[in-house]
C-alpha cells in the first residue's frame, strides 16, 4: 500500500474531538491505536492537513512506525 499521502497525528486522548474524528480515517475514538497506558493516540488522515491539526506535529509512514516501535506503545515482554 502506498503511504505516501498520509500522515499521522499523536495527541492525548483527552483532547481529541469529533471533528478530528471526522477529519481523520478512523471511524471513533474506539478504533484509535493508543498508547499502552492509554493517554495518547494515533489520528490519520490523507491529504491536505485538515485545519483542527493545525499546529500539531505530523508524522510520515517512516516516522510513526518508528514512534510505535517505542516501549510506550508496544510491549517488548
Amino acid at each position: 500500500m502506498d503511504y505516501s499521502n498520509r500522515k499521522w497525528i499523536i495527541l492525548n486522548v483527552s483532547d481529541i474531538t469529533n471533528e478530528m474524528i471526522e477529519e481523520s480515517i478512523q471511524s471513533s475514538v474506539d478504533t484509535l491505536r493508543k498508547t499502552l497506558d492509554g493517554s495518547k493516540a494515533i489520528l490519520k488522515y490523507e491529504g491536505r492537513k485538515p485545519s483542527c491539526f493545525y499546529g500539531m506535529d505530523t508524522y510520515t509512514h517512516s516516522q510513526i512506525k518508528e514512534e510505535l516501535a517505542k516501549s510506550t506503545w508496544t510491549n517488548n515482554e
